[in-house]
């Protein structure tokens, strides 16, 4: 037999304790528990991360709805502040009053009419004409129209004086401010109207003026696609008031002939109101006014 230490050279001998089968099945519980635990801690780890967990506790996820939402679903809709419940088609003038900034503002919404000027005082008498007021200002040296004016296609004054301008074309009326407009050509061409006025408000910014007065004010407003005639109860500077427009949510405003400038509305029941008296015996011969006239015939879809 041979000796512990008697080793050939050709021998390999591993020295030591032999290995029980229970030793080696506790060994590799061991190792299978060490695995265990570090895949384990990889996994919390990697849950700190994705769930932003840290030592001052879980950071709330911050929801932007306007993230997923199209450029126009982004767009607000303004209410519209008229009545339009009736469905007679019946034509009138809607009339309401809003304080804004402490300014009283009595605001006219024309319903199931098409909008014209007209050159001369317009018949009270015509119960057709739900609502009308003085458009464009008349020059004080002649007489004459201030600025570029279109009545039913025909140019009868040319000329920028002021940057607003108010289009009516196919019954539609555009208010905007521009030194030109192509809008003085589609009125021409298409049997439209047009007429030069301040500008009050653009693109929903007020537009400042020079004058610096103060007279009862009045304007054509464009509120969210509502067309709109708002006048002040009490004198306002230019800049007040398009302070107030502005603040109201008008997007475009040009300004009408105010102060006591004369001008009459009739109501849902046929009352005739007049807003200012024509209290002048002569007549300029160019002056002018926006009206409010009954269709003819029905009403077409979406105008009012």
């Amino acid at each position: 037999m041979k000796k512990i230490d008697d080793i050939q050279d050709d021998e390999l001998r591993v020295i030591g304790h032999s290995i029980t089968s229970d030793t080696g099945r506790k060994s590799k519980a061991k190792l299978w528990a060490l695995c265990a635990g570090v895949v384990i801690a990889v996994v919390v780890v990697v849950a700190i991360i994705l769930t932003g967990k840290s030592e001052v506790g879980p950071v709330a996820e911050v929801f932007d709805p306007s993230a997923a939402m199209t450029p126009e679903e982004k767009i607000i809709e303004t209410p519209w502040l008229g009545d339009y419940s009736d469905t007679t088609g019946r034509a009138y003038t809607e009339h309401i009053q809003r304080t804004v900034n402490d300014i009283v503002l009595d605001i006219y919404i024309p319903h199931n009419a098409q909008p014209q000027l007209v050159i001369g005082s317009p018949d009270i008498h015509d119960e057709r004409i739900v609502m009308t007021t003085q458009a464009a200002d008349i020059r004080a040296d002649n007489g004459k129209i201030n600025g570029a004016f279109v009545l039913a296609g025909e140019p009868k004054a040319w000329g920028l004086s002021k940057k607003g301008y108010v289009a009516i074309i196919r019954d539609s009326v555009h208010i905007g401010v521009a030194d030109s407009s192509p809008l003085f050509e589609e009125a021409t061409e298409t049997g439209g109207y047009f007429f030069r006025q301040y500008a009050l408000v653009d693109n929903g910014t007020l537009v400042e003026n020079k004058p610096k007065n103060k007279a009862i004010r009045k304007a054509i407003c464009d509120r969210g696609g509502e067309i709109i005639v708002v006048m002040s109860q009490t004198q306002e500077s230019f800049h007040d008031f398009a302070q107030a427009l502005e603040d109201f949510g008008v997007d475009n405003a040009v300004y009408l002939v105010g102060a006591d400038s004369d001008g009459y509305y009739r109501d849902y029941n046929g009352q005739f109101t007049q807003i200012h008296k024509n209290r002048k015996r002569v007549e300029p011969k160019y002056k002018n006014y926006i009206k409010w006239v009954e269709y003819e015939q029905e009403c077409p879809p979406g105008l009012s």
